[in-house]
């Protein structure tokens, strides 16, 4: 019987990918409690509520970028066979394409709020 053993490098690249994973799902709560909260205020509350959730969302869009980019530009030196470096190049790209769509998600989300 063959046992299913992951490499230490894989293991780590699998940490740092659901670590992007979860900074970029992390976006979908903090961004809906600043719109709704933007827009239950008004006048110069507003723009003060506004500024602060942009500049916290923004921030947490550049983090979740970085870690992103740090999954997806990962080197595996120790694979093997030709199917688990195909198979490792596809995974790599997962946070960026994820990251990606919900981004546009959320700016479809702001612009039919609008």
């Amino acid at each position: 019987m063959k046992a299913f053993l992951i490499l230490d490098e894989l293991t780590q690249f699998h940490w740092v990918m659901l670590k992007s994973v979860l900074l970029i799902l992390g976006l979908l709560p903090i961004a809906e409690v600043s719109l709704k909260l933007w827009l239950s205020t008004e006048g110069s509350s507003q723009i003060m509520i506004g500024f602060f959730a942009l500049s916290i969302v923004s921030a947490w869009l550049m983090v979740s970028f970085f870690t992103a980019l740090k999954a997806s530009v990962w080197q595996a030196k120790q694979i093997s066979t030709q199917y688990e470096q195909l198979l490792f190049k596809a995974y790599r790209y997962v946070p960026m394409v994820f990251l990606s769509s919900l981004v546009a998600y959320l700016s479809l989300q702001l612009s039919i709020a609008f």
